[in-house]
């Protein structure tokens, strides 16, 4: 018999919103977008910014959400955590493009926005990444700082 803490009926509600507000927001920048008013001056800057930062977030989110366990948490609390801070990073990452993209009208911005969206979608909380994001029975208790 399974006794695996099992994912809250939330989880798969709470990441769809965070795929849901990239991909609205980027439809927002287009319809509204004044391409009269990007200023190219920036867009090299903007660019190098936003590739820089979705990179470091994308990175974060493979690494940091398993070095976050509350030693008194439980473990769909630790699960759930993880996943919300993964996903916070992704999202991160697929949003702030978007602003530069408005502000330079640069269009490799919304392939580096992209990314970010793959990423979060890539972390769907179904039952394998549900698992994997259970503290392990030895895993040592540890919080991040």
């Amino acid at each position: 018999m399974d006794r695996a803490p099992h994912r809250p009926p939330g989880a798969v509600l709470v990441w769809a919103s965070l795929l849901v507000v990239p991909v609205a927001f980027g439809l927002v920048v287009g319809t509204v977008r004044d391409p009269a008013a990007a200023d190219a001056r920036f867009a090299p800057l903007f660019f190098w910014i936003a590739l820089a930062a979705s990179a470091f977030d994308l990175v974060l989110a493979w690494i940091l959400p398993h070095r976050i366990g509350p030693p008194r948490a439980a473990p769909e609390t630790v699960a759930l955590t993880r996943l919300l801070v993964a996903w916070a990073l992704c999202e991160a990452a697929a949003i702030f493009p978007l602003v530069a993209y408005m502000i330079t009208g640069d269009a490799r911005l919304p392939w580096v926005s992209a990314a970010g969206l793959v990423a979060l979608a890539s972390l769907f909380p179904g039952e394998r990444r549900w698992r994997a994001a259970l503290p392990g029975p030895a895993e040592p208790a540890r919080m991040v700082r």
